[in-house]
């Protein structure tokens, strides 16, 4: 029997006999689509014989193949093709295996080998529904045999957007090299939007150097696959140096329903509104209904010990924006006033010693109270519930309202100083901010908890190999690789797993992707974090500060330099909340979140929607109602998902309305105590931390100028982080180049040599966290993540603010 078949003589009809992938690529091949030339071995040679050289005949019908394919100095790719593979039920996405870049007969019987004992895999069973996997036949396998593309560009390709369905957006993934670096998840990828031709760099991985023109070529590649089978497409394409070429096509099998945009109203409301620069997607119904009125009715505390300024949130168009309201010098003039009665009373200080004292310990019990009752959610009837959802949002909106006047508090505190040691030493902010400490707090233990497993996994070749091998896999296999290692992660999880990555509903929490948490772990287990070690550096470092502040202070009279002693202490003891209720913040999103999920479960099984993540589009108040009435919620979800893809795809402008102009002090106002004044001193200094921002590319080639956050001079390589997602990027010793970083990046700052930041001030958090950690970094550096390339050599000068390139070679330039 002949087991072998050229593609030329395949066609879609033969997916029974080689499988579908081998089937589809045959289909396309003959209707003139850019596939690479192959052979394939159909599924009844594997039930013929145990291995490929025990089948009649087999060894010589691969071996003339190949022949006829004339590979040898390319070599072939040899992957699984499974029957029921590339259905619009289920892919089988990566659970079987491939062979890349296979040269000769006994390389191509091996790796035939391979791809059959995938299909017998226990995964495989598992992935089909079986509950006895071993009892199981295993799915009838083909194998595709094809030219290996040496590519400089790969990836996949969506003929529709599959998150929203919209049939107007097309979506391109591209990594340098070889396409299965981005679905082993070993690379991250250049995200594409592509629209009437037209494509958008919307994510900067910054490694696989694909144009615009060539990201609008594979989009409409990706396109014409789905004309040609009636059906929206995912494919996986390649660039070599002779063009494109298509390498797999499958339907969508997690498509959305279509979705129609629908217009918000653009509503501005009275004053100066910026948009929020850390919200990079407009939110989703739920966490609107949720937090905007949370945030607006915190945001105030920021400047309640500065300028007392009524900051209000908005949605405008569905994205948030933060205004600052109409205001005049005698209102001004007012608010300073009362704020100099708070000051005078020690109200800064008292709010931090206060959550010192109480307000920490508090939300960390009423958390742990509620985390237990999170993880057993469908225990609780619709009743118990209602009142479980009612009494975290009542912990939520508290732990904001304190969280953003100890915000306010700790900007006070530090302006204090800021303009003490302005009039006492004539102080730089930065000189000031030398003073500062850090690294102390009881988040801390999130970081010397990963330090500990970090020094664990490198004591066990087994857990540090299967690491390195990807940790994705290493995950689901921890307790097989090792046990204690696996309990000591699984403690970990319990422990400071279940936070949130950011202050967005829809992203999974550390403990739903644990395979982050794995790749810090990796990042550090040739240096693992060592807290004591860390605190020494930094007191060192603070230690020389304070030194020169006693110098210059010498001929100041006894009374100053108590004043400026207890404004550095005031200023230390605000320095660990801000991490601290970050990490008690996060926490609590994670319970909404999973409160959230569960809702949309109980929705979804009563058929009110179609589906759990339906949930999210609906706000929060009629979500909860629809336990009760059991009304159909489809019109809702339509709603709420076409508003959210028009905002999505029509970002408003940066700003609304005038900037507010300077105010002055007119002959017939009564002029601002000295109290006042002072008052108003610590706002502009403060300020003046957020303000100057330097351009990103200087005229000077191959450099950035930003601000000169954290000082010191490092070389090493560039490492472009866009998301915790990436982190599984990071190694000992790279220059991260990122964004900004929240309190949730702390647990990477072990593992970095220097850092790089498109946004940021001296005040900003990775600024701050930089030189807690004494490493060099620059912030404010524009357009960083876009210009730098993955691995490239570059130097941060932190003192100067300037990141020049090292290394110009393989698509790293500045341009």
């Amino acid at each position: 029997m002949v087991h072998v078949i050229a593609l030329s003589q395949l066609d879609i009809e033969d997916t029974g006999r080689v499988g579908r992938k081998a089937a589809v690529l045959a289909r396309l091949r003959r209707a003139g689509f850019p596939v690479p030339d192959g052979f394939a071995i159909d599924w009844q040679a594997a039930e013929a014989g145990e291995t490929a050289e025990s089948v009649p005949d087999l060894v010589a019908e691969v071996a003339a193949a190949l022949a006829e394919l004339d590979a040898d100095t390319v070599g072939v790719a040899v992957r699984s093709s499974g029957i029921e593979e590339d259905l619009a039920g289920k892919s089988f996405a990566g659970q079987y295996e491939s062979a890349l870049n296979v040269h000769g007969i006994d390389a191509v019987l091996a790796a035939v080998d391979t791809c059959w004992r995938s299909a017998r895999s226990q995964r495989v069973a598992v992935y089909r529904g079986a509950d006895d996997p071993a009892g199981v036949a295993a799915p009838r396998m083909g194998v595709l045999v094809q030219r290996m593309v040496e590519a400089r560009a790969a990836g996949a390709a969506f003929s529709v957007n599959p998150v929203t369905g919209d049939p107007d957006e097309a979506v391109v993934s591209a990594v340098s090299g070889l396409a299965e670096q981005l679905m082993d998840g070993s690379a991250v990828a250049d995200e594409w939007s592509v629209r009437d031709g037209q494509a958008v760099l919307r994510s900067a991985a910054g490694s696989a150097g694909l144009t615009a023109a060539e990201a609008a070529q594979v989009a409409e590649l990706a396109v014409q696959v789905a004309a040609e089978f009636g059906t929206p497409q995912d494919i996986e394409w390649a660039f070599d140096e002779t063009g494109l070429w298509l390498v797999q096509a499958r339907p969508i099998t997690t498509l959305a329903a279509a979705v129609e945009p629908i217009p918000i109203p653009i509503v501005v409301p009275d004053g100066f509104s910026v948009k929020d620069a850390r919200v990079s997607a407009p939110w989703t119904p739920i966490q609107e209904s949720i937090f905007l009125p949370v945030f607006d009715a915190a945001a105030p505390g920021v400047f309640a010990f500065t300028t007392g300024n009524r900051l209000a949130v908005h949605a405008i168009g569905g994205w948030i924006y933060t205004t600052t309201p109409p205001d005049t010098m005698p209102a001004l003039i007012e608010r300073l006033e009362k704020i100099a009665v708070e000051l005078a009373d020690g109200a800064p200080e008292k709010l931090v010693a206060q959550w010192h004292s109480v307000q920490r310990r508090e939300f960390t019990e009423r958390i742990d109270a509620l985390r237990p009752v999170s993880l057993s959610l469908a225990e609780l009837d619709d009743a118990a519930f209602g009142t479980y959802f009612a009494d975290l949002l009542d912990l939520f909106s508290e732990l904001h309202l304190a969280y953003f006047r100890l915000t306010g508090a700790g900007v006070c505190l530090n302006g204090e100083l800021g303009v003490l040691t302005k009039e006492l030493l004539g102080w730089s902010a930065a000189e000031t901010l030398g003073l500062r400490g850090g690294l102390t707090g009881e988040h801390m233990a999130a970081a010397v908890g990963l330090g500990a497993l970090a020094r664990l996994a490198a004591a066990k070749p087994a857990v540090r190999q299967a690491l390195a091998a990807g940790t994705r896999d290493a995950a689901a296999r921890l307790p097989e690789i090792d046990a204690e290692f696996a309990a000591a992660f699984a403690d970990y999880v319990r422990d400071h797993g279940h936070r949130t990555l950011g202050f967005d509903l829809t992203e999974p929490t550390f403990a739903e992707q644990p395979e982050i948490l794995l790749n810090l772990v990796f990042a550090q287990i040739d240096s693992p974090f060592d807290l004591a070690v860390e605190r020494a550096a930094l007191r060192t470092r603070v230690e020389q500060s304070l030194a020169a502040a006693q110098e210059g202070l010498a001929d100041q009279p006894p009374e100053r330099r108590e004043q400026f002693f207890r404004a550095v202490a005031a200023a230390e003891s605000a320095a660990p909340v801000r991490d601290e209720k970050v990490y008690l913040a996060v926490s609590t999103w994670a319970l909404v979140r999973y409160a959230v999920l569960d809702l949309g479960r109980r929705l979804a099984a009563r058929e009110v929607i179609g589906q759990a993540g339906d949930v999210f589009y609906l706000d929060h108040r009629d979500a909860l109602a629809a336990l009760s009435d059991g009304v159909d919620r489809d019109g809702a979800v339509r709603t709420g998902r076409g508003r959210h893809l028009w905002a999505a795809t029509h970002p408003g402008p940066p700003t609304y309305g005038t900037p507010p102009q300077p105010m002055t002090l007119e002959p017939q106002m009564t002029p601002p105590s000295a109290a006042a004044s002072h008052v108003m001193d610590i706002a502009t200094w403060s300020m003046s931390l957020f303000g100057g921002q330097p351009d990103g590319a200087s005229a000077a080639e191959g450099t950035l100028t930003g601000v000169a956050a954290a000082a010191g001079r490092y070389r090493g390589p560039a490492r472009i982080v866009l998301g915790a997602g990436d982190f599984g990027k990071i190694r000992a010793g790279d220059v991260l180049v990122c964004p900004e970083t929240t309190a949730q990046w702390s647990v990477v700052f072990p593992s970095l040599g220097a850092l790089i930041a498109d946004n940021g001030s001296l005040l900003s958090h990775p600024a701050i966290i930089a030189r807690e950690y004494g490493i060099p970094a620059v912030v404010a550096a524009t357009g960083a993540t876009e210009l730098l390339r993955d691995g490239q050599l570059v130097e941060v000068d932190g003192t100067a603010g300037v990141v020049r390139v090292l290394d110009t070679e393989g698509g790293g330039v500045l341009r």
